[in-house]
């Protein structure tokens, strides 16, 4: 037993032996595929950093010229050292080896070609904010198989691209813009006309709110409501600053209008209930506590 132990491991022995200079040369080669891909990936990012100004995209591009020289690499590797028949199974995803790796890496492969329609689609870019299965928070980074999203919370979410693409995605930051809205009651016997110019002064004289062509605020009847007049109240803000925005400017906005309208007479009643009685003959049974603070004796009234 131990003189066929021996002899395997001397026969293994003089087989490495023999193919170190095959061995040798692939490591080199591997290694050249690798520099190479380093270098390119160095090359595309300083010829594109002054025309595309998304870091995303430049940073993904990078990565997979990296990662595709490095896969030729390899494929060179087990050629060199006589496994290209498993090179040949790697490309053409032919035997149980495969179809075995084809399963293990089917996510990272459905996320790699996701974050690459992510890259060219470019639906969003560093530093914006999106919503995504109800995550909300700014993009800082996207590699070959998830998207780094920090939350408001301070929380690191990373997100699988392909969850980005089956699912329908928010980018508040787009275009800079959104539009916000909140719904105030009025009483009936006010001048509804007087109280919209009212609103609108407001609206216009803070210096967040976007008074551009086609995005003035603008107030409509929503509804008569059993006490009130409902009416809405819609206006543009910039997202650029997205907390600022949505949590302090709007609140200050709703501020601004009730203190504005309260300071000029225009009344804002609270819901109105109407008792009616079917039995007229009876009497209402009522029960009055009335508490004498001299006293401090109770005196009931029925």
């Amino acid at each position: 037993m131990k003189e066929r132990f021996i002899s395997t491991f001397q026969s293994y022995w003089e087989n490495i032996l023999e193919k170190t200079p095959e061995i040798t040369l692939a490591f080199a080669l591997l290694l050249i595929f690798i520099f190479i891909g380093v270098f390119i990936r160095r090359l595309i990012e300083n010829r594109l950093k002054k025309k595309v100004q998304d870091r995303i995209l430049l940073v993904f591009i990078g990565r997979a010229v990296l990662l595709i020289f490095s896969i030729i690499g390899i494929v060179v590797f087990l050629n060199q050292v006589g496994l290209g028949n498993a090179a040949g199974g790697l490309l053409a995803g032919a035997g149980v080896s495969a179809l075995i790796l084809g399963f293990a890496f089917k996510d990272l492969g459905e996320n790699f070609l996701a974050g690459f329609f992510l890259a060219f689609s470019r639906p969003f870019s560093g530093g914006d904010i999106i919503e995504v299965n109800s995550l909300v928070g700014k993009v800082k980074e996207m590699t070959l198989r998830n998207t780094h999203i920090r939350t408001f919370d301070g929380r690191d979410i990373y997100v699988p691209n392909a969850l980005l693409i089956k699912n329908p995605l928010t980018n508040y930051t787009k275009d800079g813009l959104m539009r916000h809205e909140f719904i105030i009651g009025m009483d009936y016997n006010i001048n509804i006309s007087e109280a919209i110019k009212l609103i609108l002064s407001t609206l216009n004289s803070q210096e967040n709110i976007t008074s551009a062509k086609g995005l003035e605020p603008f107030v409509i009847i929503e509804k008569f409501a059993s006490s009130t007049i409902n009416l809405k109240i819609l206006f543009w803000i910039n997202t650029q600053d997205f907390l600022g925005s949505i949590y302090g400017l709007k609140s200050k906005v709703m501020q601004e209008v009730v203190e504005a309208l309260i300071a000029n007479g225009f009344g804002m009643p609270a819901d109105i209930f109407e008792l009616k009685i079917y039995q007229e003959d009876n009497p209402i049974p009522i029960n009055i506590k009335n508490f004498d603070s001299f006293t401090g004796s109770n005196k009931n009234k029925s």
